[in-house]
């Protein structure tokens, strides 16, 4: 796993935080942020959530893990 998908996901909390936000918190370029996201989907990981204002605008947060 890339580095920069280890920095995304250690920045990622609770709440949905968006990428814009992820890019300033970790001071990577949102395209890096934004393939390192897909990085973490894939590997389940991470949950994608649509905001309920705008849904044009997403979220993301750590996956719950269960068990």
């Amino acid at each position: 796993m890339p580095k920069s998908a280890l920095q995304v996901f250690n920045a990622l909390e609770d709440k949905p935080i968006s990428s814009k936000e992820l890019a300033r918190k970790t001071n990577l370029s949102e395209r890096t942020v934004r393939y390192a996201l897909k990085i973490l989907k894939e590997k389940e990981l991470v949950e994608e959530i649509f905001f309920l204002r705008d849904a044009r605008r997403r979220g993301y947060r750590r996956k719950a893990i269960l068990g």
